[in-house]
């Protein structure tokens, strides 16, 4: 099953179309933790979740705490496995296969930046960036190194270590590691979270280009309703399901809807609203 399904087309393919060309999508995915034993209460973290975003978007997740944002991307990004449902990147399905074919399907179509960077203290910059290249066995082009490193501002900075850059610094090395191996999708867990409000800035506008640049897709999951404010949308999580969408977020209008979440929730829930089992973003 994994990544072996027929394509509907390339991105190419797609535009000259006109069809917009889908990026990922998830159909009914659930997850749940523990098993709902007597010493284990069972925890519906995704309550059957589709959605549909498109190539060259991007997108940020909100939702409460505990309401399956981050189960949603370490899902959707291939770190965790849906207990049933299907997700697709780029057309092709992650759902089923052994660990190794999991990593080679994330290896090649899928970025991740991580909130703490997750950056090797005895390698410099440029080592770290290739890292993932060399780990999947894939040639490591110079060139493309010093290009990515020069577009997120760290051309000079290829020698040093992470103890030696600053924390705004080391998430755009983090960034630069997530696109030089040109992924399908770039998923980001709270990538401005440790960072103070100029870096954060800078590094939500590295996302922003990545998006515009490059027409990666990008998923981020943020609390913060001025990062989302970055995004071409935002999707609202409550209780493990999709209970609202935001087109051309403000930040004041995010604040806004977070602030009545939860009375979002109860209506949908009180009404059977058919949005929660229909694709967000089609």
């Amino acid at each position: 099953m994994f990544g072996r399904k027929e394509r509907r087309g390339t991105a190419g393919e797609h535009a000259a179309a006109g069809a917009p060309h889908e990026a990922l999508r998830l159909v009914k995915v659930t997850k749940v933790y523990g098993t709902g034993g007597a010493e284990e209460a069972a925890v519906t973290a995704l309550d059957g979740v589709t959605l549909s975003l498109p190539a060259g978007s991007f997108t940020a997740v909100m939702g409460p705490s505990g309401s399956g944002k981050s189960t949603l991307l370490q899902c959707a990004a291939g770190l965790d496995r849906p207990d049933s449902g299907v997700v697709m990147v780029d057309g092709a399905e992650m759902t089923g296969g052994s660990e190794t074919e999991l990593t080679k399907f994330r290896r090649e179509r899928i970025g991740f930046v991580f909130q703490q960077y997750n950056l090797l203290p005895t390698l410099n910059v440029a080592q770290n960036v290739v890292l993932p290249l060399k780990l999947a066995g894939r040639r490591v082009d110079r060139g493309r190194v010093r290009e990515v490193l020069a577009r997120v501002g760290l051309a000079d900075r290829m020698r040093h270590r992470p103890d030696q850059l600053s924390g705004g610094q080391r998430q755009r090395v983090a960034i630069a590691r997530a696109l030089v191996a040109a992924p399908s999708v770039v998923f980001a867990d709270e990538p401005t979270g440790a960072l103070d409000t100029r870096s954060a800035r800078d590094v939500l506008g590295l996302l922003q280009e990545t998006v515009r640049v490059d027409r990666r897709t990008v998923v981020m999951v943020t609390h913060d309703p001025v990062a989302a404010s970055y995004a071409d949308s935002v999707l609202f999580l409550a209780d493990g399901r999709l209970v609202g969408r935001m087109n051309a977020p403000t930040a004041d209008a995010v604040a806004e809807r977070m602030t009545h979440l939860g009375d979002m929730y109860e209506a949908g829930a009180q009404q059977h609203d058919p949005r929660h089992s229909a694709p967000m973003g089609v």
